[in-house]
């Protein structure tokens, strides 16, 4: 006879997050780290490192599992009864395959954006755009939002569109802030200024490293479904964070907001797709259920979020 309570807890440990030692233990680990996260929906750095310590308890599972092998009585399955075994085998030789699949991929995923797309010309990496010469005033405004930011310079590329975009990229082992010719058009000086404040933020707060965590962590583990929802949730807490950094280099949220509703109230935009080298600031709205695997967050969220910011 199955022991039901400790038998439900094995499966969903096994479906959400993978196999484990003690499942109760588990789920009450994420459980409590995922409280941590929601707890700290405004401290979007904690959050961050919540949502990923999520993953590393799932990465961890995982990779235990691997080193393990198929040792029942490690894993805890005698709990079941003799007669069930056979079929929570076919599970775990199911997992055992689907990690090592996942390590692979992220492993493979982790050498191309590093040996490979990071080191291509910008112009390769989005071949869809057209870039041409950034203004000198654009790159002198960039230069002084690093300077106060404390990073290095990067280069600044004007993307020859009608389309409100703005985004960093990594090309070239460096970065570049890019900004279409329909957001300069779209937007006045102070406007234009807070959304390069944006983007100089995503470099300050180390962006590309934390969400470049949070894909390998999906990769790994594309079987678990708990995945699909924390790198999306990264993504927008850094998005969020981003926001507040920009609000504090340029001495208050008001330009930002004020550049936000204008774009919000825009019929021009449509989604853009990114690869993973890019912070991309999108600027559409989300609707529907759906959202939560949206990896940029609704726009009106983060103009709620930019009005609760005080700068004394």
């Amino acid at each position: 006879m199955i022991h039901l309570f400790p038998g439900f807890l094995f499966i969903l440990t096994l479906f959400l997050v993978g196999p484990s030692r003690d499942a109760a233990l588990t789920i009450l680990l994420i459980a409590g780290i995922l409280t941590l996260a929601i707890v700290c929906r405004r401290s979007f750095q904690y959050q961050t490192l919540a949502l990923l310590g999520i993953l590393g308890i799932m990465t961890l599972q995982s990779l235990e599992f691997v080193f393990a092998g198929l040792n029942f009585g490690f894993f805890g399955v005698h709990l079941f009864h003799d007669g069930v075994r056979d079929f929570f085998s076919a599970l775990f030789t199911l997992n055992l395959g689907l990690t090592f699949v996942g390590a692979l991929t992220a492993v493979g995923a982790a050498a191309y954006i590093e040996f490979g797309k990071s080191r291509m010309d910008v112009a390769r990496i989005l071949p869809q755009f057209k870039f041409v010469e950034a203004p000198t005033q654009l790159r002198h405004v960039v230069e002084s939002l690093a300077r106060l930011a404390g990073i290095q310079p990067p280069e600044v590329c004007l993307v020859d569109s009608g389309v409100p975009s703005a985004f960093t990229v990594r090309s070239n082992r460096k970065y570049a802030v890019a900004v279409s010719v329909g957001l300069l058009e779209s937007l006045d000086k102070e406007e234009v200024k807070a959304c390069l404040a944006h983007e100089i933020s995503h470099l300050k707060n180390n962006d590309f490293t934390w969400r470049f965590l949070a894909t390998l962590g999906k990769l790994a583990l594309f079987a678990k479904p708990l995945s699909y929802l924390i790198e999306p949730a990264v993504y927008r807490a850094r998005e969020f964070l981003a926001d507040r950094t920009a609000a504090q280099l340029i001495g208050g949220p008001r330009a930002l907001i004020s550049a936000l509703s204008k774009l919000a109230e825009s019929q021009t935009l449509r989604t853009q797709t990114f690869p993973a080298t890019v912070c991309a600031c999108n600027f559409n709205v989300s609707h529907g259920p759906f959202r939560i695997f949206d990896k940029h967050p609704d726009i009106y969220a983060r103009i709620s979020a930019l009005k609760e910011i005080h700068i004394p």
